[in-house]
């Protein structure tokens, strides 16, 4: 957080802008001086914004500081729009958007539910005609998943993940819920070879590290995606790694007031592209393309032009 120091030298009132930054586990304090004497509220405040977007811009590998600002700017935005909402309008919007997100979360890895038919199913309890079990257990337990979420506050670990699957695939394959995998597996349509199974575990540690040494070090809109995209990678599931990334990836979002992200089931093919690009530890698709999908998000739900 940014804040503003008076230092006063020889009857003189000096005014500096201070941010603490906590960078490779040490705090450190960055201070600009923004002139003499007493300064407008007005003035001031917008001092502070400019230096705080400058701080976020520099934690940022593949942002621009102009798309650190939209960022920002969206994040205001959308949460002095869900602030304004009552009880009643708020549960509304958080329904819709739960049943959208879960439908195109599903969709994207096959589910042939449409959005009408998956809020028949999560939200009235009605099982449509001609649809599988698995279909349907793969709609109420991607809710439930949501819902966990929306009331968990820790922080991510190992747990937390195991958890999210052991919903994902509850009734569906119990027995593979909420372990890694041991075996090796192929993806459909893809080259890409995950890390061999014994390596699964070790490597989900080595994440956990990695988000733990950089969640205070790189800017949160950009780590919550890198999150995602690297435990897809990893692939450490036989089965619903790719849902479970996603609700991290908002997880990691939401917890620091950031909307949470709907990736769009019309945009599946740019979105597996992305990810494969991620798989060689190229982030130059993905980023972009979740921020293209956070502004159709806004612009759906009229937070944004």
């Amino acid at each position: 957080m940014v804040y503003h120091e008076i230092r006063k030298i020889n009857r003189n009132i000096y005014n500096y802008l201070v941010y603490n930054l906590r960078k490779n586990g040490k705090w450190k304090k960055k201070s600009r001086f923004i002139g003499k004497g007493k300064i407008e509220g007005k003035k001031l405040k917008k001092l502070k914004n400019e230096f705080r977007w400058e701080i976020l811009a520099e934690k940022s590998k593949f942002l621009s500081k102009k798309q650190v600002i939209e960022l920002e700017n969206f994040k205001k935005k959308y949460n002095k729009k869900i602030n304004s909402l009552n009880k009643e309008e708020f549960g509304k919007f958080e329904e819709a958007f739960f049943t959208e997100l879960t439908y195109n979360s599903n969709a994207i890895e096959g589910n042939s539910l449409s959005l009408e038919e998956t809020s028949l199913v999560i939200n009235e309890g009605i099982v449509p005609k001609g649809k599988t079990l698995r279909e349907i257990h793969e709609a109420k337990n991607h809710v439930e998943a949501l819902e966990f979420l929306k009331n968990y506050e820790g922080d991510l670990n190992e747990n937390l993940m195991l958890k999210l699957h052991s919903l994902i695939l509850k009734n569906i394959s119990e027995r593979f819920a909420g372990t890694y995998r041991t075996s090796n597996v192929k993806i459909a349509g893809s080259t890409f070879k995950p890390p061999a199974a014994e390596k699964v575990p070790q490597l989900v540690k080595n994440l956990v590290y990695w988000y733990k040494k950089n969640k205070n070090e790189i800017y949160l809109f950009e780590l919550a995606i890198l999150f995602s995209a690297k435990f897809v990678t990893i692939h450490p599931f036989v089965d619903g790694n790719g849902r479970v990334s996603r609700l991290l990836m908002n997880f990691l979002l939401k917890k620091n007031n950031h909307p949470l992200i709907n990736i769009y089931k019309k945009n599946r093919q740019d979105y597996l592209n992305a990810i494969r690009k991620s798989n060689d530890e190229d982030y130059s698709l993905i980023i972009p393309f979740i921020l293209k999908n956070l502004k159709q998000n806004l612009k759906e739900f009229g937070v944004i032009d």
